[in-house]
């Protein structure tokens, strides 16, 4: 079964089977009045003038109705899957977030400056309402999981304040993982959009995470395996959103990105090379010219440990053409242009250039699906392709990455 599947089959399993905890709390009354409450307030007027509004016409901020239409469609597509109890019919949430993605995708994407007050008043209504949602005692998992997924969705519109939402969600010990996944995705997209003391907020609540997720237990199954890495590279992919090595002594994306794309010890269980590549991606762009600790030639050496493991595995798939556990050449192509930053940013640096000029020919091979030779793969991992310096921030002896053992092959 392809990876995809069996992860998706993971979220369902957590949305599923997650116990929801915690006395009962006051909500939105709609919540507990039921749809035919919802529906009829909807119905009409304000139902008219959303509909209106996702087609382009002008929203007035100041018109008490436009609002009331706005929050009402925020309530639909949240309270929605709760309330007409959808978990009972099949595929209709599916079709439910479909219809959302749509309204964010392509009706508010066709004009983002004229949509740009609906826009708006609607994500920060959606962000409300989706929260209580997730926080309402009498919601399932299931109901939980798309509103999981709405708010992930939202962050393609931007608001600093989904920053917060986000990261009160994924630290809510009342949430399964098949939540966490999406606030993670949602941090992913948002993060490029955020001012940068909300960036290094983020960036702290990453990196305490990654730190101190365990993995599954020692009798766990090949899908709660294959579910764990798909989670964690998730965290992965949004803190190599970050651009600043060090947030202060504590915080170091960088140093969690090496130790990653670097296969250090510390990393349990070890990273799939899907995750080495993106903290690699992330490694690569990381650039702060003020910060005179950070040594861009370390980094670029973990880097290099990725290139070598990444060039075995996808030379052995290549030569199996029965077996694919990966898109190779779309890796290699991210890595690449993440390379070409690296390059730009250090280009007075000798062993950063010759990193990555060696590299992007061996990303290059993957992409082409030409052969690599022996001698190519083995050179990442020899003595030849180590950094000048030591660790990845001068005088911090922990901030040398320790190699460990590599990951189990996939099957």
């Amino acid at each position: 079964m392809a990876p995809q599947v069996r992860w998706f089959g993971w979220v369902i399993l957590l949305a599923v089977s997650a116990m929801m905890q915690g006395g009962e709390q006051a909500r939105a009354q709609t919540l507990n009045e039921g749809w035919n409450v919802l529906e009829g307030k909807f119905k009409g007027g304000p139902e008219g003038l959303a509909r209106g509004f996702t087609k382009g016409a002008k929203v007035d901020p100041n018109d008490k109705t436009h609002l009331e239409a706005i929050d009402l469609l925020a309530k639909v597509h949240t309270y929605g899957v709760y309330l007409r109890k959808l978990e009972m019919k099949p595929n209709e949430i599916a079709k439910e977030f479909d219809t959302f993605a749509t309204l964010v995708d392509k009706d508010i994407a066709r004009d983002p400056q004229g949509m740009q007050a609906f826009a708006e008043l609607f994500r920060d209504r959606v962000r409300v309402h989706a929260l209580e949602v997730l926080q309402f005692p009498k919601a399932l998992p299931i109901h939980k999981l798309h509103n999981a997924r709405v708010l992930a969705k939202i962050a393609k519109l931007g608001q600093p304040e989904l920053a917060d939402t986000l990261i009160a969600v994924l630290k809510d010990p009342q949430q399964n993982d098949g939540v966490r996944y999406y606030m993670l995705q949602g941090l992913a997209t948002l993060m490029p959009q955020l001012p940068p003391p909300l960036q290094a907020k983020c960036a702290g609540a990453l990196v305490e995470f990654l730190e101190q997720k365990k993995g599954p237990g020692q009798n766990a199954t090949p899908e709660e395996i294959e579910g764990f890495h798909v989670f964690r590279r998730a965290a992965v992919r949004a803190l190599a959103k970050v651009r600043t090595p060090a947030i202060d002594d504590k915080v170091r994306p960088a140093l969690v990105l090496a130790q990653f794309a670097g296969n250090d010890a510390r990393i349990q269980p070890p990273p799939r090379i899907d995750e080495r590549v993106e903290a690699a991606i992330g490694l690569a762009r990381m650039h702060s010219p003020k910060d005179k600790q950070y040594q861009a030639d370390y980094a670029a050496g973990q880097i290099a440990k990725c290139l070598g493991a990444l060039a075995q595995e996808a030379e052995s798939e290549r030569a199996n053409k029965e077996i694919r556990t990966h898109p190779w050449k779309i890796l290699a192509a991210r890595l690449e242009e993440a390379l070409a930053d690296l390059k730009k940013n250090n280009d007075k640096n000798n062993y950063v250039v010759q990193i990555v000029d060696r590299g992007t020919q061996l990303l290059h091979k993957i992409i082409n699906g030409a052969q690599i030779n022996a001698n190519e793969q083995t050179w990442w991992s020899s003595p030849q392709s180590d950094p000048p310096s030591k660790e990845l921030f001068q005088g911090s002896a922990d901030s040398a990455i320790k190699p460990g053992q590599p990951s189990e092959p996939e099957k």
